[in-house]
C-alpha cells in the first residue's frame, strides 16, 4: 500500500500534457512580445533622442491601460468557459495587431493599435496561469509556476535577440511579420494539441464580480498585491524605456538583443529552482531574497554605475561591478514563482482564474503607472536627464517594496508570535 501511495505521488508531480503544450505556446508568445519591445523602439518616429523617448512613452501607455481594464474579465470568463479558447483568441488578436503595425508609424495610430494589443495580452496571462493552477499538484505548484516563468523568460531572451538582429539586418516591416508568425504559431499549437476544458464555475451573469471579492478577502493576497504592483512598475520601466535609451546611446540592435538575452537568462534560468526552493523552505524567505536582489541591481546601476560599465568609442566596457550585478540578477528571479505559488495556495480552486486575473490586473496597472509616470518624468525633464530621473523613481519603488515585505510577511508574524508568547505567560 505504501509503495502504491508513493507511486501515485510521483505520478501527480509529473508535468501534465496540457501544461507542457502551454509552456511551449507561452515560449512562442513571449518570444514575439520580446522582439516587439525592440522593434517598436526602433520603429517610432521623432527627430531628437528626447522626442523619440517621449513618443515611446505616448505609444506605451494605452497597452497596460487596456490590459488592466480587461484582465479580470478574461480571468473570470476563463473560469466559466475554459482556459484554452480565451488564450487562443487573445494570442490571435495580438498576431493580427502586429501585422497592422506595419501600415503606419504615426504616433496616434500606433497608440490605438498598442491598446488593442493590450487586450490580447490580458486574454493570455490570467487564463494561462489559472490553467497551471488547475492541473498542477498542490505540492508542485511552485515548480510549475517556475516552469511557466522559465518559458516566459526564455521567450523574451530569444525574442530580444530576434528583434535586435531583425531591425539591424531585415528592417522593421519584415520584423513585424516574423513576430506575427510566431504569435499565430503559438495560437495554432495550443488550439490543435490541447483539448478544451470544462468550466470551473457555472455563473449565469458574466458581470458578477463575487469571485474577485472572494479573492481579496484572503489576507496574504491583499498584502502581496501592492508588492506585485511595484514589481510590475519596475518591469514596465525596464522593458518600455530601456531599448529606446540604448538605441539613443548608439548601441546597435544586435547588441541590444544580446544584452537583453543575457539579462533574461540571468532572471529566467533559475526560475524552476526558486519555485522548488519555495516548495521546500517556504514562500516568504524566497520572495524576500528576490526583492533584495532587485534592490541590489538598482543600487549597482545607480550608485556603482562607473564600476559596472562605461561607454567607450568601441561600445560598452565592463568593470568589476558586473560580478555582483550578475549575482543580483540571478537572485531577482526568486520573487515571481514563490509569490505566484503563495497566492495560488491561498485561493479557492473554483476561482483560480479570478485570482490570476488579479495578478494580471496588477501587471497591467503596474505597467500603466510605470509608463504614465515615465511619460510625466520625461515630459517634465524636457532634456536628456530623463533616464536618470527614471532610475531614481525605480530606486524609491524598490525601497518601498522592501519595507512592505518586511512589515507584512516578516515583522507581523514575528510580532504575533511574541504577543502570543507573552499572553501565554
Amino acid at each position: 500500500m505504501k509503495h502504491d501511495i508513493q507511486a501515485l505521488l510521483v505520478l501527480d508531480l509529473k508535468t501534465p500534457w496540457h501544461l507542457r503544450i502551454l509552456y511551449i505556446s507561452t515560449f512562442l508568445l513571449r518570444l514575439a512580445f520580446g522582439a516587439l519591445l525592440i522593434v517598436i523602439a526602433n520603429y517610432i518616429p521623432g527627430g531628437s533622442d528626447y522626442d523619440k523617448l517621449l513618443n515611446v512613452a505616448i505609444i506605451a501607455v494605452p497597452y497596460p491601460l487596456a490590459e488592466m481594464l480587461t484582465a479580470n474579465y478574461f480571468g473570470i470568463k476563463s473560469d466559466r468557459m475554459g482556459r484554452k479558447n480565451i488564450i487562443v483568441a487573445g494570442t490571435t488578436l495580438a498576431g493580427i495587431v502586429t501585422v497592422l503595425y506595419t501600415l503606419s508609424n504615426n504616433v496616434a495610430y500606433l497608440s490605438v493599435m498598442h491598446g488593442i494589443h493590450g487586450i490580447g495580452a490580458a486574454a493570455t496571462v490570467a487564463p494561462a496561469i489559472a490553467m497551471i493552477a488547475d492541473h498542477a499538484h498542490v505540492n508542485d505548484r511552485g515548480r510549475q509556476m517556475g516552469w511557466f516563468d522559465y518559458s516566459t523568460f526564455l521567450g523574451y531572451i530569444f525574442g530580444a535577440v530576434i528583434g535586435g538582429f531583425s531591425i539591424e539586418y531585415l528592417g522593421n516591416v519584415p520584423a513585424f511579420l516574423l513576430i506575427a508568425g510566431a504569435l499565430f504559431g503559438s495560437a495554432l499549437l495550443l488550439f490543435k494539441l490541447v483539448h478544451s476544458e470544462a468550466p470551473r464555475t457555472k455563473a449565469v451573469h458574466y458581470g458578477n464580480w463575487d469571485e474577485l471579492r472572494k479573492v481579496f478577502r484572503v489576507r496574504e493576497i491583499r498584502e502581496i498585491f501592492p508588492i506585485w504592483l511595484i514589481i510590475a512598475i519596475l518591469l514596465g520601466l525596464a522593458i518600455t524605456y530601456l531599448p529606446r535609451i540604448m538605441l539613443s546611446e548608439g548601441v546597435s540592435g544586435s547588441q541590444i538583443g544580446i544584452m537583453f538575452a543575457l539579462a533574461g537568462a540571468a532572471l529566467g534560468l533559475l526560475q524552476p529552482f526558486w519555485g522548488k526552493l519555495s516548495d521546500r523552505f517556504g514562500r516568504v524567505p524566497i520572495m524576500t531574497y528576490g526583492i533584495l536582489s532587485i534592490t541590489g541591481i538598482i543600487m549597482m546601476v545607480l550608485i556603482f554605475r562607473e564600476e559596472t560599465f562605461t561607454r567607450t568609442e568601441d561600445g560598452l566596457s565592463f568593470g568589476i561591478g558586473i560580478i555582483p550585478l550578475g549575482i543580483f540578477g540571478l537572485g531577482a528571479g526568486a520573487f515571481v514563482p514563490s509569490a505566484l505559488a503563495m497566492i495560488t495556495d491561498c485561493s479557492d480552486d473554483s476561482c483560480y482564474g479570478a485570482t490570476m486575473g488579479l495578478y494580471s490586473f496588477a501587471l497591467g496597472f503596474g505597467a500603466f503607472v510605470a509608463e504614465g509616470m515615465g511619460l510625466a518624468l520625461i515630459w517634465a525633464s524636457g532634456d536628456d536627464s530623463a533616464p536618470l530621473w527614471l532610475l531614481y523613481f525605480a530606486a524609491v519603488l524598490v525601497f518601498l517594496a522592501v519595507c512592505l515585505i518586511v512589515i507584512f510577511f516578516i515583522g507581523k508574524p514575528v510580532f504575533k508570535a511574541m504577543f502570543k508568547k507573552n499572553s501565554n505567560e
